[in-house]
């Protein structure tokens, strides 16, 4: 159990990383985001964005990764957490 937490993390610290070099912030910002997923995790944090105490250019950019990582739009976050194909199906 001890290995899966450290693999977690250094997983949730590489994610940290690339979204500060994503958005060209600094490396406060980019500590912030690390102990925000370490702390609530993936699911949890990309959750509550709202929660965190991130500038409204962060937060939109943050709204933008969630957007692509769980569906292009809230009803698609819900089916994915229920997993549930979306509604009307995936189109490539």
């Amino acid at each position: 159990m001890g290995q899966n937490t450290g693999i977690k993390r250094k997983g949730y610290e590489r994610a940290s990383l690339l979204l500060g070099e994503l958005f060209e912030v600094d490396s406060d910002i980019t500590e912030q985001i690390n102990r925000c997923i370490q702390q609530y995790g993936a699911g949890g944090f990309f959750k509550n964005l709202e929660a965190f105490d991130f500038t409204g250019d962060v937060i939109e950019k943050l709204k933008a990764v969630r957007m692509v990582l769980f569906g292009m739009g809230e009803e698609f976050i819900t089916d994915i957490q229920k997993h549930k194909e979306p509604k009307g199906g995936a189109k490539l």
